[in-house]
């Protein structure tokens, strides 16, 4: 007897343009996508920075936060996933809305994509860095950031980690600006050390 397929991620895009489209990713299980109320918590706060910005998603998942950064008015979503399923689909699904050239998932490790985007992208306004948790990649993440031109002094990097983990990171010489807790997730704002 074969093992049924796990069934797809599904999600609708919230406000902006897109809204109420669906969007479905693949479940290889390595992700688990942000639920709908903490998407709609952490936008609602990005959303006066949103038009015109351009934005940086590492660890992009299901696609999640790039759907609705564009949706929201961002000018570029870039996001950068390791596992080609995900990236995939979120390529393609961009490609049926007809926003491929403002929204593109670069399938790569985001230790060495950063680095690469610093010669051929220009900052960031904002960089949204979600990635796996407890295995301290936001650390290592912030350490790429830190000698990398995509983040300037005044791009928002926002942290999604477990509210656990808060007091645990460390944020070396990073300003946190604030940390929005939603139970058991924390966002934590920083700017890049002058």
């Amino acid at each position: 007897m074969k093992d049924k397929p796990a069934p797809d991620f599904e999600f609708r895009i919230i406000a902006g343009e897109l809204k109420g489209k669906r969007i479905t990713a693949p479940d290889p299980g390595v992700t688990r996508p942000p639920l709908t109320r903490l998407r709609k918590s952490i936008f609602d706060f990005l959303m006066p920075y949103l038009p015109e910005a351009r934005y940086l998603d590492l660890f992009s998942g299901t696609g999640s936060y790039l759907f609705e950064a564009v949706s929201r008015g961002a000018v570029k979503a870039l996001g950068v996933e390791m596992h080609p399923e995900l990236a995939g689909a979120i390529n393609r699904q961009a490609r049926q809305f007809g926003i491929e050239h403002r929204l593109l998932c670069l399938q790569a490790d985001v230790l060495e994509a950063v680095p690469h985007l610093a010669q051929t992208e220009p900052p960031f306004d904002i960089i949204m860095i979600a990635p796996p948790q407890y295995l301290g990649w936001i650390e290592k993440t912030l350490a790429v950031l830190r000698n990398s031109p995509v983040a300037g002094p005044t791009t928002l990097i926002i942290c999604q980690h477990d509210s656990s983990e808060t007091k645990k990171i460390a944020w070396g010489d990073y300003r946190i600006e604030q940390q929005r807790k939603y139970g058991n997730t924390t966002y934590s704002i920083l700017q890049k050390p002058e």
